[in-house]
């Protein structure tokens, strides 16, 4: 987290950093024509410079000497404003008030992870895979095309950092910074957007294992064959199948022994 302010502190100043050299430039502007039509008698450079900045924030100081400076030291105070008050003002409420810009928040702590586990669709399987890996304590980011889905918002609360955005997007999977994960899983509802996704997380880092979900268990193994890569391809609906079945076996075979023992 102290990383992840640090960061966000570099971005306020990055965002500020424009308007702050168009007002030294007014300030340093200001005292050069000061100093050199002789505002004030026998005032050096830096007299003048700092007599600018008294007057730029409406400090009352003595009024030059000449006439149309006069007019200038009006003028003055307000450029200041109009170029600065706006864009401090509106930059400090968002650093300190980080719920009106969710959205940068959440990709400025999410490029402090790394071997995290980014969690594509958060319907009830992505919700459920990124609630257990957190409990694990995995680091985990949730990515949805909805920042107001159920499963976003269930992710939030339990700290987890959330991307929206169309997960088969390169942005997208970069804002989630799929590019330091270790693992990425694709579980939304759309088959192709899965695979798109995929491909493209691999794509942007190679070495992290990627899961996709689709309906079919045969289509799935069909899709590996075709696309040749690294992908693992699973359907929920088999693999929770193949579980029930597993368990009703084990029940069967406990049920003939328990009922020799009784008699």
């Amino acid at each position: 987290m102290l990383r992840a302010y640090a960061i966000d502190l570099w971005l306020f100043l990055r965002k500020i950093a424009l308007n702050a050299l168009i007002i030294l430039a007014i300030l340093l502007g200001s005292a050069g024509l000061f100093y050199l039509d002789g505002a004030w008698e026998d005032a050096s450079f830096l007299e003048c410079l700092i007599n600018a900045f008294y007057i730029m924030m409406v400090e009352c100081v003595g009024l030059p000497e000449r006439w149309y400076l006069e007019i200038f030291v009006f003028i003055l105070p307000i450029a200041a404003v109009v170029v600065g008050a706006e864009a401090i003002v509106s930059t400090t409420v968002m650093f300190v008030n980080k719920s009106l810009r969710r959205g940068e928040w959440n990709r400025v702590v999410a490029s402090t992870y790394e071997d995290h586990t980014v969690v594509c669709g958060m319907g009830e399987l992505g919700s459920a895979l990124c609630e257990g890996l957190v409990a694990a304590g995995h680091h985990v980011v949730a990515v949805d095309v909805d920042e107001d889905a159920p499963g976003m918002v269930a992710a939030r609360q339990r700290g987890v950092p959330t991307v929206a955005g169309d997960m088969a997007l390169p942005d997208t999977l970069r804002d989630a910074n799929v590019q330091q994960a270790c693992a990425v899983v694709l579980c939304s509802g759309n088959d192709l957007t899965n695979l798109e996704a995929a491909i493209e997380a691999q794509r942007i880092n190679p070495e992290a294992r990627v899961y996709a979900r689709v309906y079919k268990e045969s289509f799935a193994g069909t899709v590996s064959e075709a696309l040749g890569q690294d992908i693992n391809i699973f359907s929920p609906y088999a693999t929770a199948a193949r579980a029930i079945l597993a368990e009703m076996n084990d029940a069967e075979q406990r049920d003939p022994a328990q009922r020799s023992t009784s008699r």
